[in-house]
């Protein structure tokens, strides 16, 4: 048959997951699911994956309802209807910042602390960001 059609590559990554669900508890659906390079490329018998790769088979991933992402060292498969329930990050709230950062004003050091991946392990970040951003 030769290589996978971009639908084919969707069909196994589909399969995979509805195996995966069958060996959950019944009535726990399965909204994300990570999936390893090994994994993907064993599935869609692939020798690299790209992002071309990965734009080209959401396409069909998305008419069943599901995102595949790159998470940098692994990959994620995630539920559309989920994402559509997160919490939604707005711009509005941050055109001050913005403003400042284009004038040249924007403190940076205030701000560096969001690139550390530890910031992110609790919330208790988000009351200084909270505060400073009433006090603009």
């Amino acid at each position: 048959m030769g290589e996978l059609s971009d639908r084919d590559c969707a069909l196994m990554i589909l399969t995979s997951l509805a195996e995966r669900t069958s060996r959950r508890p019944p009535g726990k659906g399965l909204t994300r699911a990570r999936l390893t390079k090994r994994t993907l490329k064993n599935l869609c018998d692939l020798e690299r994956i790209t992002p071309a790769w990965i734009e080209r088979v959401n396409e069909p991933l998305l008419k069943a309802g599901w995102i595949l992402i790159d998470a940098g060292s692994t990959y994620g498969a995630i539920k559309v209807s989920v994402v559509e329930n997160w919490p939604r990050a707005i711009s509005s709230n941050v055109m001050t910042q913005l403003a400042k950062l284009k004038e040249g004003k924007f403190d940076q050091a205030e701000r560096e602390r969001l690139m550390r991946p530890d910031t992110w392990g609790t919330t208790s970040h988000l009351s200084a960001i909270s505060k400073s951003k009433r006090t603009s």
